[in-house]
């Protein structure tokens, strides 16, 4: 355990933190003897975990009840803590205005070690750095150092065990998954003991007992976890489903046919949990008495996603898929299993007379446990602060110490900003509604002429009046670019700017530009499902036929009820790589049927050699796009790869559509 943990400190690193187990502090591999005060050790755990700099009445809070002198009791823990981590010429405890910071750079702390590993992604990193790193862990975070009456620090503990127990166990999963069956063993055993009231590893063990036809024993440990989930009131069937499955041992499924998509109106089925810390915000419930208000309850819900899905280190679930359970009556556990996420954030809005209510609470779905509940009584101007507020508690209670983008611009004007509230749901459902979002766009860019998102959306308003609503493309194209450019001028930080940007200048064949703009729409918010379903259709186009499938499939499980347009993508590179029987599963679904997809279907059926079918399917397709031509798509595509081009085209050419 120690040279491990010795080969994982950073070269020349003369202090680690060791917050697994209890607190230990060593220099140059020396064991520091610490103060027998617990308020100054949770302080050092504190600081070295934070984000972002502490003001001093904040960590009073945390630790002090009603304390005589919380301002010099902080300052003699201060004094303990410097003793411990200040080198010469460096003071690592460092004091700016009333705020307080811990220095880490160049010290090892484990903690950090595996977040950082996990915001990486534990699928990028070796098996050995991954075994390194559970050995790390060598006990509960900070065991034993509870603090009688200190509230604040006592929910702290106890969000940051639960997020480091499922960092611990999402990467005994990829050891358990990754490593040879004589070592996957062990680490699928720990795994099981960490988490023996969660169905993954049990799952995992079930198919890895059936694989060797081992099957008593596999029947055996059914049983016994059975008793197990029912003396606790957990429900067995997903169990023994799981086990029913593995025992039938089906062929392996080409990865084309493998991409899941929800099916609203299927039973509901449990999707994995992803390591990171996965939230879902459901639409916020508007409380006020006038459904003029709707508008402002689902933008907050909309600008809460978009916020915490920048930070790389949490999973979120995209806006398509959340907007499902907008009016009904859910139970946030089911709302877990379909989505496949651990929290849930749930909430209220009402405006009135210039002010604002908001109440939030943030749920661990799985364990049956709130974490935090807080109401906002604000002006309206507060909207945006009051959003940075919320998404800063969400992230410090989840993902704790890790590296924030920089923020979103705000608009100017909160007439501006409800007005492409309203816009975002018009812009991709017909003509008609375009053109009304077109108007909106054009009012809130009038009212906030710095504001980058109604930029941005007015740009994707005009890309799509040229590409899929018959407007003339030359004028329509141009505007679409230098609206898009602008867009990103105003704000650089946001990953829907450089989205649309990107999607633009690949119609305008300007590659380079546009693989800079997705990869930094990616880089700014990795959870950016839209950029993700964009990029696949863009790789189709490029002969890159396996990452498209990877690129949808990343985008599908960020939002697993999707837009019809991420089934057109699906289904396009599920033609692309030849795997006709699972595009005609796919662009058959009610979603996307009869949309502009219908063509890949007509084309897909052709290769099958359903060429009366392909034909019907042709033919209704040019019912509702009469101007389709076969010379015209291959001009206007962003097509990179000829042949990927041509066997678009002669899938079109054998379903009958015209030259």
């Amino acid at each position: 355990m120690e040279s491990t943990g010795r080969t994982l400190a950073q070269a020349g690193s003369s202090l680690e933190i060791r917050l697994f187990g209890q607190l230990a502090v060593r220099r140059q591999g020396a064991a520091l003897a610490l103060p027998a005060s617990r308020k100054v050790r949770a302080l050092l755990a504190y600081l070295a975990l934070s984000p972002h700099p502490a003001t001093r009445s904040q960590l009073c809070d945390l630790l002090w009840d009603l304390p005589n002198d919380p301002r010099g009791e902080l300052r003699w823990c201060l004094s303990k803590i410097r003793s411990l981590v200040d080198e010469p010429g460096l003071r690592r405890v460092q004091a700016q205005g009333d705020t307080l910071a811990l220095d880490v750079s160049g010290c090892f702390v484990d903690a950090l070690a595996i977040a950082q590993a996990a915001q990486q992604g534990f699928d990028t990193i070796a098996p050995e750095r991954l075994k390194a790193l559970a050995d790390l862990i060598a006990g509960d975070f900070l065991a034993g150092l509870e603090i009688d009456r200190s509230p604040a620090f006592e929910s702290w503990l106890v969000a940051q065990r639960r997020r480091f127990r499922d960092l611990h166990a999402g990467l005994l999963e990829h050891l358990a998954g990754r490593l040879p069956d004589d070592e996957a063993g062990i680490y699928l055993d720990r795994w099981l003991q960490l988490a023996p009231f969660d169905l993954l590893p049990h799952e995992a063990l079930l198919k890895a007992l059936a694989a060797e036809n081992r099957i008593r024993e596999a029947e055996e440990h059914l049983s016994a976890t059975a008793k197990l989930f029912e003396a606790d009131g957990l429900d067995v069937a997903p169990l023994r489903a799981a086990w029913q499955a593995a025992r039938l041992r089906p062929a392996a499924v080409p990865a084309s046919r493998a991409i899941g998509v929800r099916d609203p109106s299927a039973p509901a089925m449990s999707l994995s949990l992803p390591v990171k810390p996965s939230i879902a915000v459901l639409p916020f419930t508007n409380m006020s008495n006038d459904p003029e208000d709707e508008s402002f309850a689902d933008g907050l819900t909309e600008d809460l996603i978009t916020d915490l899905s920048r930070n790389a280190g949490l999973f979120v679930i995209a806006r398509n898929s959340v907007f499902v359970y907008k009016g009904k009556s859910v139970d946030v556990r089911e709302v877990s299993r379909e989505l496949g996420v651990r929290y849930v954030l749930e909430g209220s809005a009402r405006r009135a007379v210039g002010r604002m209510r908001i109440n939030a609470q943030l749920i661990d779905a799985v364990a049956g446990e709130h974490i935090w509940a807080e109401r906002f009584d604000r002006t309206l101007e507060d909207i945006f602060a009051v959003q940075d507020e919320v998404n800063g508690r969400i992230v410090e209670a989840l993902a704790g110490r890790l590296t924030a983008q920089a923020p979103r611009k705000r608009p100017a004007s909160l007439e501006a900003h409800d007005l492409c509230v309203r816009a975002r749901v018009l812009t991709e459902e017909s003509p008609q509604t375009a053109r009304e979002a077109y108007l909106l766009l054009k009012r809130a860019v009038e009212l906030d002429p710095s504001y980058a998102e109604a930029h941005a959306l007015l740009a994707y308003n005009r890309w799509l009046a040229w590409t899929h609503f018959g407007e003339p493309e030359d004028s329509n194209r141009a505007l679409a670019v230098e609206l898009a450019e602008k867009a990103v001028a105003l704000d650089p930080n946001d990953a829907g700017s450089f989205y649309f940007l990107g999607t633009i200048l690949a119609y305008d064949r300007r590659w380079p530009e546009s693989d800079a703009a997705f990869a930094r729409a990616l880089e700014i918010d990795p959870n950016h499902a839209d950029t993700w379903a964009a990029l696949s259709d863009m790789s189709v186009l490029s002969g890159r036929i396996s990452e498209s499938l990877e690129q949808i499939d990343k985008a599908l499980r960020l939002n697993p009820y999707p837009a019809c347009w991420y089934l057109c993508h699906l289904g396009q590179a599920q033609y692309a790589a030849r795997d006709y029987q699972a595009a005609v599963e796919t662009l058959r679904r009610e979603e996307t049927y009869r949309t502009n997809s219908r063509k890949f279907l007509a084309a897909s059926l052709a290769q099958l050699g359903q060429l009366d079918e392909a034909g019907r399917e042709a033919e209704m397709f040019l019912v509702s796009h009469p101007h389709f031509t076969i010379g015209h798509w291959k001009n206007s595509q962003p097509l990179r790869d000829a042949a990927v081009g041509a066997h678009f085209v002669d899938g079109f050419r054998k379903a009958g559509l015209p030259e």
